[in-house]
């Protein structure tokens, strides 16, 4: 059973399962832009690669070019946002892929290391101060997170994204990071303010999914109460580590069922 947590290891499962399903949450509300208003960024362009670049050549330059701005002024908040972005790009376009489908399977040391560029890069620019960050931007760094296996880091950014760009959707895919980060209580704030951002139709979908997964992550929670784990489990604090987001074999949320406001 997925709860089951009173086996060696079960406990950080449960936070593998939780850190791949975001995922799919996230795609289905932020990644095609529903209610985003991503502008033509988003978490499907940068998975795919489509997007800025679809070439590892295009990739070198335009890292390149952001490198020799960020140079010439480390505060160039422009530059550092392109860097990021165009990092999560190259990393993505560097996962083991499944032949088949072209999904991702798996992560490369060549594509890891683009996507701890890319958080470099990426806290830079958050230092800058900007009132509102780039979503496209910040949408691609999400995954990144993800990938590297940082549910916080990911919960952090998508905050971010969500406060530069208020939407149901945006809200929603903060709290079921949250949720399935076992933190109940932001999870449950981050909901409130994306049924306070949506429409009836789309409220109820939300309201119906995030249900589905906060009943999930109270269940995990009571289990590893009840098992006496509380103290030794996985932390949630800065750095929580995913030990697999490409975890197989899990029955994720339906993003389809997600319909256009």
């Amino acid at each position: 059973m997925l709860f089951d947590l009173s086996s060696p290891g079960r406990k950080n499962v449960v936070r593998v399962v939780f850190g791949f399903l975001a995922l799919i949450f996230a795609v289905g509300f932020v990644g095609f832009g529903i209610g985003g208003e991503l502008g033509g960024g988003g978490i499907i362009d940068s998975i795919t690669g489509n997007g800025s670049g679809s070439t590892d050549d295009a990739f070198e330059q335009q890292i390149e070019d952001a490198e020799e701005a960020i140079e010439a002024d480390p505060a160039d908040s422009d530059a550092l946002s392109d860097l990021a972005l165009f990092r999560v790009q190259s990393g993505t376009a560097q996962l083991e892929r499944d032949e088949a489908t072209n999904a991702p399977v798996g992560l490369t040391e060549d594509a890891r290391a683009e996507f701890e560029e890319a958080i470099v890069a990426w806290e830079s620019y958050v230092e800058t101060d900007q009132p509102k960050v780039d979503v496209a931007t910040a949408s691609a760094v999400v995954s990144a997170y993800f990938f590297l296996g940082d549910a916080t880091g990911a919960a952090e950014a998508q905050t971010l994204l969500a406060e530069s760009s208020p939407s149901a959707p945006n809200y929603g895919s903060l709290a079921d990071l949250y949720y399935r980060d076992l933190e109940i209580e932001k999870g449950d704030r981050a909901r409130d303010q994306a049924l306070e951002e949506g429409n009836k139709e789309l409220d109820k979908v939300i309201e119906a999914q995030l249900a589905q997964v906060r009943k999930q992550a109270l269940a995990a929670e009571k289990q590893q109460e009840k098992q006496g784990q509380g103290t030794d489990a996985a932390p949630t604090g800065e750095g929580t580590a995913l030990e697999d987001p490409f975890g197989g074999g899990i029955e994720p949320v339906d993003p389809g069922a997600v319909p256009v406001p």
